[in-house]
């Protein structure tokens, strides 16, 4: 019997990379699957896989696709007991860029990064309250969870971090990604925002922020031709995809409201739960 026998699991930009290991993950521990991209290759995927598929393209910006795909899931599944919000995308952002690109790229980045996870999570809610049970992961980046912050974390497992012997790793993209961390970063809030507001009704929210993960948007950092020395560093998408069972093996007892911080040179494992840095009315958010 697999872990997620019996589950519906949705997963957003399933066609390539991340997604795409993460929806075999779940598939291989029995969950039936809703995939969606706005890719061709999603077609691919669907006809790989042996357990119960629905696949559609549809864009995670545009409300009408958004909701149209969660009511065939639900049409033709009855349940979503998991989201994962992975559809993503980049793209370089100046602040002075002239301001018909940096119009061009805002829709493009948050609408597709937070936008996309905004309309996800609020579609699947009213069903998994209905049910109280379900897990929301959304898909951040080490940008909002650097290595070392916002707590010293040891290095004695590790010595291939980067930042072992320096600084912790620098919060957020540098200079040329202004809007793709400002998506981001929004993603926190509603990572933070839901895993209060739904845990009454048994529903977990959590946010992986892994580092540089061997995937079709890095490779395109590269022009899909990157040096063997630069991949030979980055984590494994089969990796990741692992740690996000290991997150849903916890449970509804298990940890809410928390980014998950995976970094490179560290072994991808489940990191243990860790004190929340926000505090609301006085108390830790778990």
């Amino acid at each position: 019997m697999g872990l997620l026998n019996g589950k519906v699991a949705l997963v957003t930009g399933a066609a390539v990379g991340l997604g795409n290991a993460f929806a075999r993950a779940l598939a291989a521990e029995g969950a039936a699957l809703a995939v969606c991209d706005v890719r061709p290759e999603l077609s691919e995927l669907a006809g790989e896989l042996t357990v119960p598929v629905f696949a559609e393209r549809a864009d995670v910006s545009r409300p009408g696709d958004v909701l149209r795909f969660v009511e065939a899931t639900l049409q033709r599944f009855g349940v979503i007991d998991i989201l994962v919000n992975n559809a993503g995308t980049w793209a370089p952002s100046l602040p002075d860029d002239p301001i018909g690109k940096s119009l061009d790229d805002y829709e493009k980045l948050v609408g597709t990064n937070l936008r996309g996870a905004f309309l996800f999570g609020r579609a699947v809610m009213p069903g998994m309250i209905e049910c109280r049970s379900g897990e929301i992961i959304n898909i951040s980046t080490d940008h909002v969870q650097t290595c070392g912050t916002p707590f010293e974390l040891s290095h004695d497992d590790a010595p291939g971090c980067p930042w072992a012997k320096e600084p912790p790793r620098t919060t957020g993209g540098e200079e040329a990604m202004d809007l793709y961390d400002a998506s981001k970063w929004g993603i926190n809030g509603l990572t933070l925002a839901w895993s209060q507001a739904l845990a009454e009704h048994g529903i977990r929210v959590n946010a992986l922020c892994m580092g540089a993960t061997d995937s079709h948007m890095l490779r395109s950092f590269f022009n899909f031709e990157p040096p063997p020395e630069e991949v030979a560093r980055w984590m494994k998408a089969e990796d990741i995809a692992g740690l996000l069972i290991d997150l849903l093996r916890e449970g509804p007892d298990g940890r809410t409201g928390e980014n998950i911080g995976i970094a490179v040179g560290h072994p991808v494992v489940l990191p243990p739960s860790r004190p929340s840095p926000y505090v609301i009315l006085g108390e830790s958010v778990y």
